[in-house]
Formats: C-alpha cells, structure tokens, sequence
C-alpha cells in the first residue's frame, strides 16, 4: 500500500443486506471495498484476483464457516477482523488471534478495529 492510496478490504458476508451496508459504509469511512463474497469459494476467488490490506469475516456463513479464508489470509499476511453472533469459544481455532466483534455492532467499531490491524 502507497501513502495516499485507499486501503483495500474484502468483506465476507453471506447476508447480503449486512454485505452490501458494510460496504457503503466502509467506503463512506475511506476504505476501497473490493467485494463482499457471501461463500468461501467467492472469498478465495476475489482474494486471488483482487489483493487486499484487511479483511472483515462473518464467522458463520450458513453451512459453512470462513475459516479457510482465515488461514489464507494468515499465509498472505493480511489482517483481518471477525464479526459474529456466535461466543468466541464457539469459533474455529482459526480466529483465536483475530480482534472478534459481536454481532450486532457499530460501523465505527468496525472502523477502529480495522485501522488498528494496520497499525498495531
């Protein structure tokens, strides 16, 4: 990332009423969203095509968790924050290092959390 450049967020979500907010609002606050992938095979698609410096994940995406897109982000370096309506015990081991919001939450405690991955 260059001084001066959007920093670029995936956002994975499987809702898409809470996807497509997260992303107007993350966008209002500065960030450049670059898509909201409700599946992990979406997520892993967009990651290989579209590079990112953080990453919000829903926990739980239906029948499946994020997860795998935990340990890829993990590998690739990125940051990320998780959010869910689940306890912290009952989330894959995968998000035990990760800053963990409770659903519901505020946009600017998403917002703190995300900037505070990049400069910790």
């Amino acid at each position: 990332m260059r001084i001066g450049e959007k920093i670029h967020v995936l956002i994975v979500e499987d809702d898409p009423i809470i996807g497509f907010d997260l992303a107007v609002e993350l966008e209002e606050a500065g960030f450049a969203v670059v898509g909201v992938a409700p599946t992990v095979a979406k997520a892993l698609d967009l990651l290989e095509r579209h590079p990112c410096d953080l990453a919000v994940l829903d926990v739980n995406l239906g029948q499946e968790t994020s997860a795998p897109i935990a340990r890829a982000l993990v590998a690739a370096d990125v940051p990320f924050v998780a959010v869910t309506g689940y306890s912290v015990d009952q989330c894959p081991e995968e998000f035990a290092r990760a800053p963990l919001l409770s659903k519901p939450f505020q946009t600017t405690r998403l917002v703190a959390a995300l900037r505070r991955q990049l400069h910790p």
